[in-house]
């Protein structure tokens, strides 16, 4: 088995695990923060990730309601955006870091999904350049950011072609060492939690 071939059966492994578990993190917060209202502004944002030192509950429960909220409005998209990649720049939570990664990941296929304008090879490389800045080289933070994306294109998330185009610009963006193919998963997920594990496919071959 090659060095390439171990790799990425290794970031499969983690990826399927942390889908399961690892990436709902508990915190001890008043159910009833509203998030949204924090981040709505510059100052809002700046404060809110503020408040975030020295208090990890919070800071856990803000990390989680970014990976899982589903903004409708372009601006609390871009907000959204944004504060999850300067929590991913500030946070030395590796879970945090997964959930993080995620989120962005989970939003961006959404937004191809939603804007037929976008190209999906151009938001692979926007969305890898961006989450590149806020890990600034950190090789545990790189390596945290693979497994979601390898996650994405076994558990049933990816439901067409642009959303498989952009998976598979990013992997092969942040994996270089093979060359990933992502098609659309055959039963896309569903709404219940029974359905989180269906798969799609990914393949990898040694670059030429």
């Amino acid at each position: 088995m090659t060095t390439t071939r171990r790799a990425r059966q290794y970031f499969l492994r983690l990826a399927l695990t942390l889908a399961g578990s690892a990436l709902v993190i508990p915190a001890q917060v008043q159910p009833d923060v509203d998030f949204a209202g924090l981040i709505r502004t510059a100052a809002g944002i700046q404060a809110t990730l503020e408040h975030c030192d020295g208090h990890p509950d919070f800071e856990t429960a803000l990390a989680n309601w970014l990976e899982r909220t589903e903004p409708s409005s372009p601006d609390d998209r871009r907000a959204v955006r944004e504060t999850s990649l300067r929590l991913l720049e500030d946070t030395t939570d590796r879970q945090l870091v997964l959930g993080l990664s995620d989120g962005l990941l989970r939003h961006a296929l959404q937004d191809i999904k939603r804007d037929p304008a976008l190209v999906a090879d151009k938001l692979a490389r926007t969305l890898y350049a961006d989450i590149g800045k806020a890990i600034n080289s950190q090789k545990s933070k790189a390596a945290a950011v693979l497994a979601p994306a390898y996650g994405l294109g076994e558990d049933g998330t990816v439901t067409n072609e642009r959303q498989a185009s952009f998976l598979e610009a990013f992997l092969n963006l942040a994996d270089p060492r093979m060359a990933h193919r992502v098609r659309p998963s055959e039963r896309p997920l569903g709404d219940g939690a029974g359905n989180r594990r269906e798969q799609g496919d990914v393949k990898a071959g040694s670059k030429r």
